[in-house]
């Protein structure tokens, strides 16, 4: 069972790192209704500081799935 679990986290964090770290740089970010709609949030969200702050959170996602895979290749050789 906790292999299954550590399965499911690293597909999960591999999938929201890879998420946060490509969709600030396409056009979905830029055309999304909810970040248009107040024009404050509009021009923070368009910043280029806060997309590559979001993809460096990606980034940080992706680290953690490679060390819970890493921790469940550890555990399968012991």
């Amino acid at each position: 069972m906790k292999r299954l679990l550590s399965v499911l986290f690293f597909l999960l964090y591999f999938e929201i790192g890879v998420l946060l770290l490509l969709i600030p740089w396409t056009g979905i970010w830029t055309k999304n209704y909810f970040v248009n709609h107040p024009p404050w949030m509009a021009t923070m969200v368009k910043n280029y500081f806060f997309r590559g702050a979001v993809s460096g959170i990606g980034l940080a996602d992706m680290w953690l799935a490679a060390y819970e895979l890493w921790h469940l290749w550890r555990r399968a050789s012991n």
